[in-house]
């Protein structure tokens, strides 16, 4: 349970996938989100905004092609296994996420992020949703899942919060402490 909440570090990569259906999130947009924001932190839940989420729910958008049945004609991005091997091996991550329909892009045919990721015992989310609703550094992703028995996976409801801002901090410390004044005044006032 503990592995299903986590900081969250989404991993812009929107304006790469819009180029390239097939784009696949490398170590180095794992090291240049880094850059910006500092060392990915323990227990983070990574996930790609590749604005796929806004393609839903046009079938033939999503997985990018007119046949939506049939897999070999797949299009859309993914992580690299070789970014998903880097975070497993250098970063105590709880999940990795994508708002596509599969951790591996589209044209995989062997689904090695699926593999890596089972192999060390790290859920995958797929298909999330609202992505540029959440920033880029400073969440906490929650991942209610459902209990199944036997499965290898089923719906989940992600969610982030995020933590007040300095005006929401201070507009509740001010109605705080303008109760507390009423409320000494209160009892000054009825005080015999």
């Amino acid at each position: 349970m503990a592995k299903l909440v986590g900081w969250g570090v989404i991993i812009n990569v929107k304006a790469k996938a819009s180029q390239n259906l097939d784009y696949r999130v490398t170590v180095d947009d794992l090291q240049n989100w880094e850059a910006q924001y500092g060392r990915i932190p323990n227990g983070a839940v990574v996930v790609m905004n590749s604005g796929w989420h806004h393609k839903y729910p046009n079938k033939t958008e999503v997985f990018g092609t007119e046949s939506t049945t049939d897999p070999t004609t797949f299009h859309f991005p993914g992580f690299h296994e070789n970014a998903a091997e880097w975070l497993v091996q250098n970063r105590n991550i709880h999940v990795i996420g994508v708002d596509t329909p599969s951790t591996d892009y589209g044209q995989s045919k062997t689904f090695p992020v699926h593999v890596i990721l089972g192999r060390a015992n790290i859920p995958g989310l797929e298909n999330v949703a609202n992505l540029d609703a959440i920033p880029e550094f400073g969440s906490l992703i929650s991942v209610a899942v459902i209990k199944l028995q036997d499965g290898s996976g089923g719906p989940t409801r992600v969610f982030a919060t995020l933590p007040p801002t300095n005006d929401c901090f201070m507009s509740t410390y001010l109605n705080i402490g303008l109760t507390f004044i009423a409320l000494v005044i209160s009892m000054f006032l009825t005080a015999d």
